[in-house]
């Protein structure tokens, strides 16, 4: 109880001392206002912009619904969807819309990572600088080092003053008209004055050019990406800015990038797709022909004409036998089609063309196969094969193509035991008609034959034609539901922040003046009390 006491009048005696100094508390609540009022007026008001999107899914193709007449039940029952009908995964989508490529893009589509200011000031200039500095889109999107522009124009000449930051390189330049072109190291730049700048003034003008890697690293964490619920496909964005015009166009150029390269990717995909599928028809079309050609030769040499009427008993008998051999037939088709271009050594980098339901879907062997590959392939545009993330993805293709091969193994030996039961209880079924001439039978297989090829030729049609659609349709991946626009409350300056630093500089400060104060007193105090020895 004694010592609580003792705590409380200590308490009282450092707040009394402190009230004891309320003019130095007084002078500096007066002072902090100056910061406060500089503070408000000098920040650069900075707007929130926000856009709201919905993702769409694509929906399954008109084509696949409508089916081509034997081809729709081998479909249905090989389970072979359309193009379209791949599932939306919300949280891979905000991956991709955040990712540093697709800001990349988007900074270097407005230009944004050349930044323009005056001297001495902290506002950036945005398409109202008297200058432009511009590079080729190569140089821009391959841009390694910040490079930093001093540019005075003075009595018509115009004087440029270019480093690399840190500094490696400094040059400059001495011009007396423009546009003109600057070579620093391999990178080529070119000064020119804007349509409304002002020539004739003198001014001063300092411009960063920044790689747009960078600046997206910096920029992917101030927009703000969030679905409005986990039940439902709309995304919000949101981001600030002290120029109006700036905020607008990031989030409208953001959107529309987005959607482009989504685009790009599935015309990538489906034209992969096309050529697999177009080398495939004009296989099964050779194919077909030959069976055709040796049916024709087997009619002429057994002068056949009404064959079909002589064994419609037979083929009522052997109906449901043959359709359930006819499906695992062309499942085998399908699956050595797959085993070639596997084993093709032209494809061992390519993606797998995912036509045939050996794999789960999205989710599949062969679904994470063709997902790595074309992340690889993008490391690759904008880097080499020593890159760390180029191999490792090369690693994981290797032991996931393993998989797949594993996969085609195990799918062929399914296919081949559902086969041999099948043969068996044909087999049986022959011996108990064996009466039907040979020569019925050997037709028989031709025309097993013949519809095997042209079940899957009309397979091979309909994802070609689904392929097409799929190309035609112009549907925005995120459709706009609110286009950016600004919000009625500003991010800065607030009033707010302004008061909260007055209060905590009136505190603060003599608080700290006063507690140093005493302790070098206590210190010089006790200094002189230590006898010289």
């Amino acid at each position: 109880m004694e010592e609580k006491d003792r705590e409380n009048v200590s308490l009282k005696n450092i707040l009394v001392r402190y009230m004891r100094h309320w003019k130095l508390f007084l002078a500096v609540f007066i002072l902090s206002f100056i910061p406060a009022v500089l503070y408000l007026q000098l920040y650069p008001r900075t707007y929130e912009f926000a856009a709201s999107i919905l993702l769409q899914d694509e929906k399954e193709s008109p084509m696949s619904a409508m089916g081509l007449g034997e081809a729709a039940g081998l479909m249905k029952s090989f389970g072979i969807g359309g193009l379209g009908s791949e599932s939306l995964n919300i949280d891979d989508e905000i991956e991709i819309l955040a990712s540093n490529r697709i800001f990349r893009s988007m900074i270097l589509d407005l230009g944004i990572n050349v930044i323009y200011k005056k001297p001495y000031s902290f506002y950036k200039m945005y398409n109202e600088a008297p200058l432009t500095l511009t590079a080729d889109s190569a140089t821009m999107a391959n841009l390694q080092d910040e490079y930093r522009f001093a540019v005075s124009v003075e009595h018509g000449q115009i004087r440029v003053k270019a480093k690399t930051y840190p500094g490696k390189l400094n040059k400059t330049f001495t011009f007396t008209s423009l546009p003109a072109t600057m070579r620093i190291d391999r990178d080529v730049f070119t000064l020119d004055f804007c349509r409304n700048g002002s020539q004739a003034n003198p001014f001063k003008l300092n411009i960063r050019v920044l790689p747009a890697g960078w600046m997206a690293e910096t920029l992917s964490k101030k927009i703000e990406i969030e679905d409005v619920s986990k039940s439902s496909n709309v995304l919000t964005l949101t981001h600030g800015d002290h120029v109006k015009q700036r905020g607008l166009d990031m989030l409208n150029s953001l959107i529309r990038v987005y959607n482009e390269d989504i685009e790009s990717y599935k015309h990538i995909q489906a034209n992969k797709t096309m050529v697999f599928v177009d080398n495939r028809i004009s296989e099964v079309v050779t194919a077909l022909n030959e069976v055709e050609t040796g049916l024709q030769d087997f009619k002429k040499k057994n002068n056949m004409t009404l064959l079909e009427a002589d064994v419609t008993l037979y083929s009522e008998l052997f109906k449901d036998l043959i359709t359930a051999i006819t499906e695992e037939e062309a499942k085998a088709y399908q699956i050595d089609l797959l085993d070639e271009y596997l084993h093709d050594p032209a494809n061992r980098n390519k993606p797998i063309p995912s036509i045939f339901s050996v794999d789960e879907g999205e989710k599949g062997v062969i679904a994470q196969y063709n997902k790595i590959v074309a992340e690889r392939e993008k490391i690759l545009k904008n880097s080499n094969e020593s890159n760390f993330m180029y191999r490792s993805l090369s690693a994981q293709t290797d032991a996931l193509r393993e998989s797949v091969m594993a996969m085609i193994g195990n799918a062929r030996k399914g296919i081949a035991e559902t086969l041999s039961d099948l043969k068996s209880r044909e087999n049986e079924l022959q011996s108990k008609f064996r009466s039907i001439p040979e020569k019925e039978r050997e037709y028989v297989g031709f025309m097993r034959d013949q519809e095997i090829l042209h079940g899957i030729y009309l397979i091979m049609l309909q994802k070609r034609e689904e392929t097409i659609h799929s190309l035609g349709k112009q549907l925005d991946r995120a459709r706009v539901i609110e286009p950016p626009y600004i919000r009625k409350k500003p991010l800065g300056p607030r009033k707010l922040y302004a008061g909260i630093g007055i209060i905590v500089l009136t505190l603060a400060v003599p608080v700290a003046y006063l507690f140093a104060k005493g302790l070098i007193i206590s210190i010089i105090e006790e200094y002189k009390r230590i006898p010289n020895s």
